[in-house]
């Protein structure tokens, strides 16, 4: 990494993490770490500590690169997609896999958290107990999926320390493990048998052309494809304000029509 002689120049700093391409990078909500995922990276995902410059953790994709990441708001999780047609939920506190889901059937080319769905479940203790995300692939579908903290606290096999025996733990008790995985350590992929899986609680299939991104707000969930068209499809509840023939998305289901399509850069195209 390797800064520039100005700061008031840009590019302000320049860091060599691999060789070849990268093919997405995600700052965390607030600024503290990237992650980065790449083609010629091995398929690995590399998160850093921005302000330090330092690698902190990574870890390899089941099989070819990985082509997209994104941070849930509190910082606790990244979603990764890529080559293998899976979505993995990387933990921070474990600085690994905790979590990968199946549901594509092409490459997985976007991923995000939806920071404005709210668990209808709570602990009482402010805590998320489920995190809703989004997938979509070059398969043309939308996925929507449920991240349940009682899924993923389950036994996991770890690699026991120099002389110790097999050790147990669960994603709250990542602490004592700093000895064991050290910061900065790439680690390769766990057995699929040793990590929960996940299936999606939606699929839908939303454009004809291959998908390249999505995004939600508050009232809808935008979904682009490699054609340049931006299809925006409802929440249930966010349409009361649109006329009365405008799409949802219900909360187990999409419609077959968005409520907006249009190309970018269309002089049609309404906010």
């Amino acid at each position: 990494m390797t800064p520039t002689n100005c700061m008031q120049s840009n590019p302000i700093a320049r860091w060599h993490i691999c060789q070849g391409s990268i093919n997405g990078i995600a700052f965390s909500n607030e600024g503290a770490y990237l992650a980065t995922v790449g083609k010629s990276c091995a398929g690995y995902l590399r998160v850093f500590d921005y302000s330090k410059e330092q690698l902190i953790c990574g870890g390899k994709s089941y099989y070819g690169a990985l082509l997209c990441c994104a941070w849930s708001m509190d910082a606790k999780y990244i979603l990764t997609g890529g080559e293998d047609d899976l979505v993995q939920v990387w933990s921070m506190e474990d600085r690994k896999v905790v979590a990968w889901g199946e549901g594509h059937n092409s490459w997985v080319s976007g991923v995000a958290f939806d920071s404005y769905w709210s668990s209808p479940n709570s602990d009482g203790t402010g805590e998320n107990v489920v995190y809703r995300f989004g997938s979509v692939g070059q398969d043309t579908q939308l996925l929507l999926w449920d991240l349940e903290m009682d899924e993923i606290v389950v036994p996991i096999r770890r690699c026991p320390p120099p002389g110790g025996s097999p050790t147990f733990s669960t994603g709250s008790q990542s602490s004592h493990w700093d000895s064991v995985i050290p910061v900065g350590t790439l680690q390769p992929a766990p057995s699929m048998r040793d990590v929960p899986k996940l299936s999606p609680v939606v699929a839908h299939r939303v454009h004809t052309e291959p998908l390249s991104g999505l995004v939600f707000t508050q009232e809808c969930v935008l979904t682009v494809c490699r054609e340049g068209h931006v299809k925006i499809w409802m929440r249930p509840g966010a349409s009361d304000s649109q006329s009365g023939n405008s799409e949802t998305i219900p909360s187990t289901s999409l419609k077959e029509k968005p409520l907006l399509s249009s190309k970018i850069g269309s002089s049609t195209y309404k906010q």
